[in-house]
């Protein structure tokens, strides 16, 4: 079985980071990370709206839309998004459920 993996974590020295582990197993530093069976769908997407410095809710934003266009076009996605927030304040579960995606076909 192989696997890839996105790693993501705050520090009081670096602060947010992601590391993407791809299936021959370099470990790299990324500003985003993407993976899974929707995501060849949303490159584009995510190249035009994805820009360094934005806030939180910005980044929030971001990653629900981006999610609910790739399980809009991929038919192995799941219905929900379950997303984690993680920052200096700790580590935030957030679930948005498939009626609440901020973009359906």
């Amino acid at each position: 079985m192989l696997a890839g993996m996105i790693c993501g974590g705050w520090d009081p020295y670096e602060g947010g980071q992601v590391y993407e582990v791809p299936l021959g197993g370099t470990l790299m530093k990324q500003k985003f990370a993407i993976g899974g069976s929707g995501s060849t769908y949303i490159y584009g997407l995510v190249d035009s709206l994805y820009r360094e410095g934005m806030s939180r809710q910005e980044c929030i934003d971001f990653v629900k839309k981006v999610i609910s266009h790739a399980m809009a076009r991929d038919g192995s996605s799941g219905g929900v998004i379950r997303l984690v927030i993680i920052d200096e304040s700790g580590v935030e579960k957030e679930v948005v459920l498939g009626d609440q995606l901020p973009y359906l076909p």
